[in-house]
């Protein structure tokens, strides 16, 4: 991630964390269009807008409760307090596993950049692999307001993701060694389809 999108995306989950809690009078199922958004305008965000008003409904449901696996959680309650950021801001010194930094506080001047450390090291992102195989992808244009036109469909074969740090599961844990001192490594190929694309990876 560039620092330029570590830092607007640092900065769009500050505003959501110091903002006041929202309230909004919409219930479960409720549908919301371009015609109603302003009943769920102060609880969602700037992207989530920008689909509906372009003809993307969205239907309310259920709030529900998002568990950590539990060997992040382990991790987290066992090392974060150790953790702490370089002088520079650009790495973490006694770094083992989980999320990075588990107490944030507002006033703190590092407070941005810990938030980014927080969610590059999410369970979200992966712990030990990725391993997608055989999936669909798709490119093209939105209208001002209708659905998607396709432009290209892709047919890729093999998504994988290597973690060296961090790990929780599988050994060697939490780290696998390795000389470039990376956080992790990835590779997207072949793509199967289209044909004129045929073989192509990154």
């Amino acid at each position: 991630m560039t620092t330029t999108r570590r830092l607007a995306a640092a900065l769009a989950v500050t505003a959501t964390m110091l903002a006041p809690p929202a309230r909004a009078d919409v219930a479960v199922g409720d549908k919301i269009s371009d015609a109603n958004i302003d009943k769920v305008k102060d609880l969602i965000s700037p992207g989530l807008e920008w689909c509906i008003k372009r003809g993307f409904p969205m239907t309310v449901g259920e709030t529900k409760r998002v568990e950590w696996p539990r060997a992040y959680k382990e991790a987290t309650e066992k090392y974060s307090s150790q953790v702490k950021l370089s002088a520079d801001g650009r790495s973490m010194e006694n770094y083992v596993a989980g999320q990075p930094f588990a107490k944030l506080d507002p006033k703190d001047p590092q407070f941005v950049t810990k938030i980014m450390f927080n969610y590059d090291y999410g369970y979200v992102n992966g712990l030990d692999d990725t391993d997608l195989r055989n999936f669909d992808a798709d490119t093209g244009s939105i209208a001002d307001h209708g659905p998607m036109t396709i432009e290209r469909h892709f047919l890729l074969d093999h998504f994988r993701r290597l973690f060296w740090t961090g790990r929780l599961y599988v050994d060697p844990k939490p780290e696998k060694p390795n000389p470039n001192g990376y956080r992790a490594q990835q590779g997207l190929y072949p793509v199967l389809e289209p044909f004129d694309l045929k073989g192509v990876g990154a």
